[in-house]
């Protein structure tokens, strides 16, 4: 099947780069909240977002959580890793933990137990994102 544009395409207007970060529980009812370039935690949120996540925020420490769990795919915790959160599958978790000197990542039997270890990680000061391969003892 074609189809014919009745007009032409002068300009394309392109908006800054957006991230959506949910300020909620994965199992509760999301509070969105959508940051732009301009932003003074852009950067942060950036870096931390990992592939086919949402990012989460909780007491200002951003982590994952998986958009979509595959049946009978493994999921991990990672509370030290080149990202943080829950993610899913195991190749999904060594790309979260791969060059980083101490990773600490664990199987959990769901997202959200996942995603309580995670806070209550959060709420020890345990948790910490590493630059993989930045370690001198590497």
């Amino acid at each position: 099947m074609s189809m014919t544009i009745p007009f032409g395409i002068e300009r394309v207007f392109t908006s800054p780069q957006v991230i959506f970060i949910n300020g909620a529980l994965s199992t509760g009812r999301p509070e969105l909240t959508v940051i732009n370039q301009n932003h003074p935690r852009y950067e942060n949120a950036a870096r931390s977002l990992a592939d086919k996540s949402v990012l989460h925020v909780y007491k200002a420490a951003f982590y994952n959580i998986p958009v979509q769990v595959k049946p009978r795919q493994e999921v991990f915790c990672v509370t030290r890793g080149a990202y943080i959160g829950v993610v899913a599958g195991w190749e999904n978790a060594l790309n979260c933990v791969l060059g980083v000197p101490g990773a600490i990542h664990y199987p959990v039997d769901s997202i959200a137990i996942g995603e309580e270890k995670i806070i209550n990680a959060i709420d020890e000061g345990c948790i910490e994102m590493v630059e993989p391969w930045a370690s001198p003892d590497l």
